[in-house]
């Protein structure tokens, strides 16, 4: 075990390591919130990536921070989980792109994969079944992931910061395709 593999996911109980968990803390007025950069101050309780750990983690507060907790009503946490990734997916795309860790459009991936250049495709929310078929014949042939992205095809253009829709795009090797296949690695375990 690493050392950073001291945490205990308060819903399910498994042992988790920190950079690949969710924190709760509590705020001044008592309340639970999404510590998202892992470093503020105070008790933490600590949860899966995992729907069903998400969805279970308001109820499982209480006994982690040893008081009681009211958690905020309907989706919570998981629409906060879910709206975050939307909103990192869009920033990592577009620095991904601009880095030129990422290629998109049909005949660039096209191209790239040729070169055995990806590391992973990445397809759009709204990707048409037949396509959808394509590309996973395609990646698998090569030895890659074909992830789905929360974006559809024209928010995934807009965050490429192009015009027009991009239902299919290749991330290369690099920090922040790196840190994007995470994150959609993440949205997977939540829907």
């Amino acid at each position: 075990m690493t050392p950073s593999a001291d945490r205990t996911c308060v819903a399910c109980r498994r042992s988790i390591e920190r950079d690949d968990s969710l924190r709760f803390v509590l705020g001044p007025d008592g309340g639970p919130a999404i510590d998202w950069s892992r470093t503020l101050g105070g008790r933490g309780a600590w949860c899966c990536w995992s729907r069903t750990c998400i969805e279970a983690a308001p109820r499982k507060l209480a006994r982690a921070f040893q008081c009681a907790v009211s958690a905020p009503g309907g989706d919570w946490p998981l629409a906060q989980v879910r709206d975050r990734s939307v909103r990192r997916q869009r920033e990592l795309l577009g620095l991904a792109s601009r880095a030129g860790e990422l290629k998109a459009g049909r005949h660039m991936v096209e191209r790239f994969l040729r070169r055995g250049w990806p590391r992973y495709l990445v397809r759009s929310s709204d990707c048409h079944d037949r396509d959808t078929t394509e590309w996973s014949s395609r990646a698998a042939s090569q030895g890659l992931d074909l992830l789905t992205s929360a974006l559809d095809s024209e928010s995934l253009g807009s965050a490429l910061g192009r015009p027009g829709p991009r239902s299919i795009v290749a991330l290369g090797p690099g920090p922040l395709s790196g840190a994007l296949s995470v994150e959609l690695k993440r949205q997977a375990t939540l829907i």
